[in-house]
């Protein structure tokens, strides 16, 4: 009896060492937020990993994520503002600090990750109370992002989520602020709205988009070349020393206009004479 229950045990421990052994590497985390490692979800997928990007590219992708409030959202304020105003409530997924927290921490992550892994990231807001009668509010963003034949994945499955403000619909809590709302990207000439390999996501309330990262990436060293020196975000094992000021962000505007100019020229090539796509 003793010796099954002592087998018993062992098989418990073995169960929860391998688990743990899956979970995936942390590659930095503090009070900012975390970016990780781990294994993708779906066995046959395999991940073009690892790959160089630039954090300054990725920077700018960073900054072309944008969180639309003016979908089905009538439980929303902005929603229902949006639907009286007809304006689309749209704000960016993250903050200029986050940016400049997470560009070089992914393009790291990529770097280092395998056909099997995704690269996990969350950030946290933190709120001071106004008054000593309050407590400090934070908010949660988390998601992943995957890169595979030539586009990256980048999944949203938290949206400045709020444990202390949980909203409660007539089923179930809506850990991930995200049932109301969609994830945009811009500019749109880079975005993959038909994906012919759409991520398998593990949420109902889950939000993806695809990116064709190529055409981002020759887009911004075009661009750079024409302003004459290329923006970079320094990478490092910790970026907490890092500023805004550590990279010059392209003009969003200019950006845009040259995906596009570039697309446009891809796009034709297939159709001259003599060319091949």
């Amino acid at each position: 009896m003793k010796n099954s229950i002592l087998v018993a045990l062992l098989c418990v421990a073995t169960a929860a060492c391998s688990t743990t052994a899956q979970v995936g590497t942390t590659l930095f985390e503090d009070p900012r937020g975390s970016v990780s490692l781990r294994t993708i979800s779906t066995p046959l997928l395999q991940a073009t990993h690892p790959i160089n990007l630039e954090p300054a590219m990725l920077a700018q992708l960073l900054r072309g994520l944008e969180i639309d409030d003016g979908g089905v959202g009538a439980h929303h304020v902005k929603s229902m503002q949006s639907s009286i105003t007809g304006a689309v409530a749209i704000s960016p997924l993250f903050s200029e600090d986050q940016v400049q927290f997470l560009a070089p921490l992914l393009a790291e992550g990529l770097r280092r990750a395998t056909p099997n892994e995704s690269v996990e990231y969350r950030v946290v807001t933190t709120h001071e109370p106004s008054n000593k009668f309050q407590t400090a509010l934070t908010e949660t963003t988390a998601g992943s992002l995957y890169a595979y034949g030539g586009r990256l994945y980048v999944i949203l499955s938290q949206y400045r989520f709020n444990p202390t403000l949980i909203r409660i619909s007539a089923q179930q809590v809506d850990y991930s602020s995200l049932r109301y709302r969609t994830l945009r990207f811009t500019p749109k000439a880079a975005f993959q709205a038909d994906s012919p390999d759409p991520p398998t996501l593990k949420k109902s309330t889950d939000r993806f988009v695809v990116i064709d990262y190529q055409l981002l990436d020759q887009a911004w060293r075009a661009l750079t070349i024409k302003k004459g020196a290329a923006p970079r975000v320094e990478g490092g094992a910790d970026p907490a020393g890092e500023s805004p000021e550590a990279t010059s962000a392209i003009d969003a505007q200019a950006f845009a206009q040259e995906v596009e100019t570039l697309k446009k020229q891809l796009e034709s090539v297939p159709k001259q004479p003599g060319n091949q796509k």
